[in-house]
């Protein structure tokens, strides 16, 4: 039962990821994918970890403590698994992602960027867009006047003319402005993934590997002994 419980899961999980890693291929062409297909994976990764754990731990005929021990150890791996798939993606979507990430856990309010240093970033070559920083930039947040980083659109530089503040997404000392982030997509769910479930799943996916292995080796069927 423990096999076909196993296959079952390892055969959805590989049909998930395939789904997902299709669409972070496709998400060359469409940002929309993107979030989606991580997602998938994300998912599909625990899966197969928890289904392949279960693999051969507990042969048919075998008592219900072994099936409950291989079970155990399963979920041990699979969460470990987790733990390192998703502290994996935060990690990457704060770098790849950061104006998203901003966009939806920050919080929306006026910068001044009359004093502010603004310089020539990135251009992008997806699309006819550049990015300006703009050092200085002073806002208030969480009751308290900030001073840090402004992201924003070089469109957006030509309306300083016009006023002396730009509405953005700010986080600790890093704003994104509105136009900047735009629609925030699904990369930056993932992006929101704190780090400890990166420091936590490394250690707890390792035991439960070394579990399984003692598993398998201390519960050897009487034919064989």
């Amino acid at each position: 039962m423990s096999d076909l419980v196993a296959s079952t899961v390892v055969g959805l999980a590989v049909l998930v990821g395939g789904v997902g890693l299709a669409s972070l291929a496709l998400a060359v062409c469409t940002t929309v994918l993107a979030g989606f297909g991580l997602t998938m994976v994300n998912i599909a990764l625990p899966g197969l970890a928890f289904g392949f754990a279960l693999l051969d731990a507990a042969p048919r005929g075998a008592s219900r403590l072994r099936q409950g021990a291989a079970v155990a150890v399963a979920t041990i791996v699979g969460l470990g698994a987790l733990g390192l798939s998703w502290g994996v993606s935060g990690v990457a979507m704060r770098q790849l992602a950061p104006a998203d990430y901003v966009g939806l856990y920050g919080q929306r309010t006026e910068v001044a960027v009359v004093d502010a240093d603004c310089r020539h970033g990135t251009i992008w070559t997806r699309a006819p867009r550049a990015d300006f920083y703009c050092h200085g930039a002073t806002w208030h947040a969480d009751g308290r006047l900030q001073r840090g980083r402004l992201t924003l659109l070089y469109q957006e530089l030509e309306a300083r003319t016009q006023t002396t503040t730009i509405e953005a997404y700010v986080l600790d000392d890093d704003g994104y402005s509105v136009q900047r982030v735009g629609e925030v997509e699904s990369w930056a769910y993932w992006a929101g993934r704190p780090l400890w479930l990166l420091l936590a799943g490394m250690p707890v996916l390792a035991a439960g590997m070394v579990a399984r292995r003692r598993l398998v080796a201390r519960w050897v069927p009487a034919a064989q002994r």
